[in-house]
């Protein structure tokens, strides 16, 4: 009943079942010698061929929709590849100061799993908690004087190349130590 899990997939990466053997065993049985069963069994996969055909899956996250770009800067950060100068971190997030500042404080906040959020404008629903947690981690660092911060700071998330983004790994800019102009550059 899990149409757009890769099972196979899974195996290889983790060797584990989605499902544990003895409840799939379980499963087949029942489709197998009750009638009741066979039918709900066959009218929900019938609804979700449906579904298939029309190609929904494609827009909900995990189901058919993926995050297949490939890992960047901030990947190996999180792994531990490349070090770090480390602020704040906690089980979602991870903050750190940018190597290359454009201000006398500059740190970036990232959530730890991407989670298909290669830019802000590909956020879902399904992002809220993630988008909060970066917004009062980066609203906490603002108010961190000891890492530079003063009265007020910029929180910039640049979406996309055009507006200047170059890790494809969301990430919000918390930028401070000195005055700031408007509009922005």
């Amino acid at each position: 009943m899990f149409p757009k899990f890769d099972q196979k997939e899974l195996m290889d990466d983790q060797q584990q079942q989605l499902v544990p053997k003895k409840i799939e065993e379980w499963f087949q049985r029942m489709i197998d010698t009750d009638v009741a069963f066979q039918k709900v069994y066959e009218e929900i996969s019938g609804g979700l061929a449906k579904w298939d055909e029309k190609g929904r899956w494609d827009t909900i996250w995990l189901a058919g929709l993926r995050d297949d770009e490939p890992d960047t800067l901030f990947n190996k950060i999180l792994a531990g590849e490349i070090p770090a100068s480390i602020v704040k971190e906690d089980g979602k997030i991870l903050a750190f100061k940018d190597i290359n500042p454009a201000a006398p404080a500059h740190v970036l906040v990232i959530p730890k799993d991407r989670d298909g959020l290669t830019r802000l404008s590909k956020s879902t629903p399904e992002h809220y908690e993630i988008l909060g947690r970066l917004m009062v981690a980066a609203g906490e660092i603002a108010k961190d004087e000891s890492l530079g911060f003063g009265d007020g700071a910029r929180i910039v998330i640049n979406d996309g190349a055009k507006a200047g983004q170059e890790v494809f790994h969301l990430h919000v800019h918390v930028l401070g130590g000195r005055d700031f102009n408007w509009p922005p550059g």
